[in-house]
């Protein structure tokens, strides 16, 4: 039984049917239906008999010639009163009961009632007996969080919606004043983490708009624009939005943000030339949900932007950008997806087989330098998704408290390089699986890769309900000290009750809850059986670009193509080959990536022309591939899982001088398993630069696994006084 159904059920416990006349049943001047009208006041339940309390709270109910109701007259006086909803009411101490749920009803036949008295208005065929019979609800014990539940189940997560305003105060009222939790109030009415955030920060937003030059042109209606704009990662970054306080720190841009919502007063210049206020004013350049999301394409480039404080036109501004150019770009790109499309239903002549092969090769070159520019990872991570570009410290602990077979494992004594031992099935690639979430923070793609890896399936191949399956009810818990700022995720599967959810083939949904620093970010997967998940969040960030390699899943060359692109660019490539030369292949000249078939030639002086890469021994093969990753995961972490797998045990000492110096240059903190104590020792005697290295051995100890750790100084001296071996430690 769900959480919501739970509250529905305890209310009927608590509550007795009655029926009582209309003089008995009072309008709530609380009621968060009309908490955004001016003239709303809040008033003590006794107050609600009031007359002119009570007046006003009809007035504001009914709207204007009853426009809020009019819908409900017409009802009642066509097909009289059908009980189809349930009025609930609670006593008052002094007499008469107040309406919870089912104001817009009562103040219906209270008008009906009224109409009839004094005017002897026709009421169709409504029985007038229900005017001293109706039908309510009493909750006799229940207190006023339990009536904001039932409200909230109603009208939020309910199939009868107030407007979004009202949502978020009572979502509020719920969170500041009763103190109830963000995961409370989830389960209680059945909403998303990403729709409760999102409502509490856009009327974090309001509250400084409220305290600005502008406040005084705030209304609810202009709500939606508020919840669009934290909605919005870009323009979140661009306000400087701190998560901690949920407030824009950045003052210039908050104010001209303000500024673009609002009506400014125009400025005109006299025959004297003195400048003064216009009786006119300039209109709000920012008028509707969807111009948030042009603003936050304007606000990246400054040319644009100029345009826009100039003009206050947003479509005059992008017009001046350099955006129409990047859109005809993602135009041409949908274009050539629908022709492939549209090609792969139709018989395709072998004449035409060159001219396409020709054009696959230059889509894939295109792809690869793509890729090289904006991706650090074998899932595709853009460098802009990471927070910071630079990273100084990287992880100096990591505590996996829930993960797999993992539970309390602390990691303390981290470096630049860390070697992780341990015998068979002590956890070590789970270990690295943990950091690698950790690492990719909310991204859903980071859990489904390594699901992936686990299950040794294509991207294509991947069935949410072994995902699911995998999770088991469990929750992923990984924290650590990154960049000197605290981190943490947390991975768990659970059923949505949200009514708005479309429930066809609907098997579970993903929550991602992570933090970093003052940042927290959340991501929710909905997964489907036979169907594309969907993934909401406000914004999808990484600790850093990180890379897993492993020896046994898919490390087809061709997969290495951005890897290539990106040492390209970063001067990488005569480096890696410097090295080769000199330790494998003295006859080595050049490797190049042909884009017409995603291979790698190599350019050798025994050979008049370029041999492939793969007829080359795998030891080769495997350091050149691992070299290739440093760029790409620069001022990031690299996890190497098995790294002496098919590299010569005499080639383990000089490829670790390597990776030490490959780390350093580009900044790229080194997480590696090794089964073989050849390997530990070689990277002990290879690296002189004791500092860098830490040594960790995995034991099982009562069937709880923990760390033994040792510095490089450390093993260093250990290996030097006899032989150790770190696999083995106790």
């Amino acid at each position: 039984m769900s959480d919501a159904e739970g509250i529905k059920d305890s209310a009927q416990a608590l509550s007795s049917t009655k029926r009582f006349s209309i003089r008995n049943l009072h309008l709530d001047p609380n009621n968060y239906r009309i908490i955004h009208e001016e003239e709303q006041i809040d008033v003590p339940d006794e107050h609600a008999k009031d007359k002119i309390v009570a007046q006003r709270t009809l007035r504001l109910i009914t709207g204007e010639r009853n426009q809020h109701i009019q819908d409900l007259i017409d009802s009642f006086k066509t097909n009289g009163y059908l009980p189809v909803d349930q009025i609930q009411v609670r006593a008052l101490s002094d007499g008469g009961y107040v309406v919870v749920e089912g104001n817009r009803r009562v103040a219906a036949l209270k008008v009906l009632f009224q109409d009839r008295e004094s005017k002897g208005a026709d009421i169709g065929k409504l029985d007038p007996e229900i005017f001293s019979q109706i039908p309510v609800v009493i909750y006799n014990d229940a207190d006023e969080m339990h009536h904001l539940t039932l409200m909230a189940l109603k009208h939020i997560s309910g199939n009868k919606k107030w407007g979004e305003w009202n949502q978020a105060k009572l979502l509020e009222k719920m969170n500041s004043t009763y103190k109830i939790s963000e995961n409370e109030i989830c389960k209680r009415i059945g909403i998303s983490k990403v729709e409760l955030r999102r409502s509490l920060r856009a009327l974090s937003l309001v509250a400084q708009y409220r305290a600005s030059d502008y406040g005084d042109q705030f209304n609810e209606t202009r709500f939606p624009i508020f919840r669009q704009s934290v909605r919005s990662q870009a323009l979140k970054e661009w306000l400087g939005w701190n998560e901690e306080t949920a407030t824009a720190t950045h003052p210039t841009n908050r104010d001209l943000f303000f500024s673009l919502l609002s009506r400014e007063p125009a400025e005109e210049t006299d025959e004297d030339g003195e400048v003064g206020l216009a009786e006119k004013y300039l209109e709000p350049a920012i008028n509707k949900r969807d111009d948030i999301d042009l603003l936050a394409k304007i606000i990246s480039d400054p040319k644009a932007l100029d345009q826009l404080k100039i003009t206050r036109d947003l479509n005059s501004a992008y017009r001046a950008s350099d955006l129409v150019f990047k859109e005809r770009q993602e135009a041409a790109v949908k274009s050539i997806a629908i022709d492939i499309d549209t090609l792969s239903q139709l018989a395709i002549r072998p004449s035409n087989l060159s001219e396409l092969e020709h054009a696959q090769g230059k889509l894939q070159g295109i792809i690869n330098r793509t890729r090289a520019v904006s991706s650090t990872s074998l899932a595709g991570v853009d460098q802009n998704s990471v927070f910071h570009d630079r990273i100084d410290a990287h992880f100096t602990s990591i505590s996996v408290e829930r993960y797999k077979k993992l539970t309390q494992l602390k990691i303390n004594k981290l470096s630049k390089i860390n070697i992780f031992a341990g015998l068979n099935n002590s956890g070590k690639t789970t270990l690295l699986e943990a950091i690698y979430l950790l690492a990719k923070q909310n991204d859903f793609d980071g859990l489904l890769e390594v699901m992936r890896r686990r299950g040794k399936f294509s991207a294509d191949q991947v069935d949410p309900e072994w995902i699911l399956e995998q999770i088991n009810g469990d929750e992923y818990l990984v924290s650590g000290i990154f960049d000197n700022e605290k981190t943490h995720s947390s991975i768990k599967a659970q059923m949505e009750e949200d009514a708005t959810i479309d429930k066809s083939r609907y098997l579970s949904s993903i929550e991602i809850d992570t933090k970093f620093g003052i940042h927290r970010n959340v991501s929710c997967s909905r997964m489907y059986k036979g169907r594309e998940r969907e993934t909401q969040g406000d914004s999808i960030k990484h600790l850093c670009p990180v890379i897993f390699t492993s020896p046994f899943f898919l490390n087809e060359p061709h997969r290495y193509a951005n890897y290539y692109h990106r040492s390209t660019q970063a001067k990488a490539l005569p480096i890696i080959f410097s090295f080769l030369k000199e330790q494998i292949l003295p006859s080595l000249q050049d490797i190049r990536l042909t884009d017409e078939r995603q291979r790698f030639l190599v350019s050798d002086d025994r050979f008049e022309q370029g041999v492939d890469l793969s007829a080359y021994g795998e030891g080769l093969q495997r350091m050149f591939f691992l070299s290739l990753l440093f760029a790409s995961s620069q001022n990031g972490i690299l996890l190497i899982d098995e790294f002496e797998n098919a590299i010569h045990t005499k080639l383990i000492g000089p490829f670790a001088k390597f990776i030490h110096n490959m780390a350093l240059t580009f900044n790229v903190q080194v997480f590696i398993t090794s089964h073989s104590k050849e390997c530990i020792d070689a990277f002990a005697e290879g690296i002189s630069t004791h500092n860098d290295m830490a040594y960790h051995a995995l034991v099982s100890d009562k069937g709880l696994i923990t760390a033994r750790e040792f510095s490089g100084h450390e093993f260093k001296s250990l290996l030097d006084a006899g032989d150790v071996d770190l696999r083995e430690a106790n």
